[in-house]
């Protein structure tokens, strides 16, 4: 069992109705292993203190404004544009940036995060696949039972999401397991007990440092 859903890759997302000016924030996570360091430009304007390391994110503010901004990535110390996304970013908005890898070059997946409070007694879990080399993929939202029956997500494709699935608050174990589509070969087995009431995070699946598989993962905090 891998460690459990509750870690955090860099700060808490849902923390930002105490500052001042319309603005939104976007988690950056390098997800291509392709790429040891990434750079993420707001407009013109660098917008991380240092290039992000694969595996692993951060959180920065961007102002919201009536226009669309324009993301994009470099790698190192190269200027070369290698993905880019427009986004119009909402005041008091969440969103998840990932720069994915394929074949040559890179692209970059955008996703809103949930920022509304979950049901009573709720907690939500959403699969995002950035591993190219896992294919298509199955979610499975069980207790401790070790037996996959109907998984709650089928054929999530590379850079497709489940989007949110809830689940009670969590009694007992709570796990996820992420299967190749289509069977019961398990790719990653999470630890999701912790999660507490109202929670929602997203599991990031992802390739291996060096590429390939095994599968890894990060947790992504979305609210709580």
């Amino acid at each position: 069992m891998l460690a459990g859903v509750t870690a955090l890759s860099g700060c808490q997302l849902d923390n930002i109705a105490g500052n001042t000016g319309a603005q939104g924030l976007v988690q950056f996570i390098n997800a291509a292993p392709r790429y040891s360091a990434m750079n993420l430009f707001v407009d013109s304007t660098s917008a991380l203190t240092r290039p992000q390391a694969y595996d692993s994110g951060s959180s920065v503010y961007v102002n919201a404004l009536a226009n669309p901004r324009t993301f994009r990535v470099t790698a190192g110390s190269d200027t070369t544009t290698i993905a880019s996304s427009q986004l119009l970013v909402q005041n008091m908005s969440v969103y998840t940036m990932i720069v994915t890898q394929h074949a040559t070059g890179a692209g970059l997946l955008v996703l809103p995060d949930t920022v509304s409070p979950l049901p009573s007694g709720q907690v939500g879990i959403r699969v995002i696949n950035a591993s190219p080399s896992a294919g298509p993929v199955d979610f499975y939202l069980t207790g401790a039972d070790s037996t996959l029956t109907t998984p709650v997500a089928s054929n999530i494709t590379f850079e497709g999401t489940s989007g949110y699935i809830l689940a009670p608050v969590p009694a007992g174990t709570l796990r996820v397991r992420i299967t190749t589509a289509g069977t019961k070969t398990v790719l990653l087995d999470v630890d999701a007990s912790l999660l507490t009431d109202g929670q929602a995070r997203s599991v990031l699946l992802m390739d291996a440092a060096g590429g390939g598989l095994p599968a890894t993962w990060l947790a992504i905090p979305d609210r709580g």
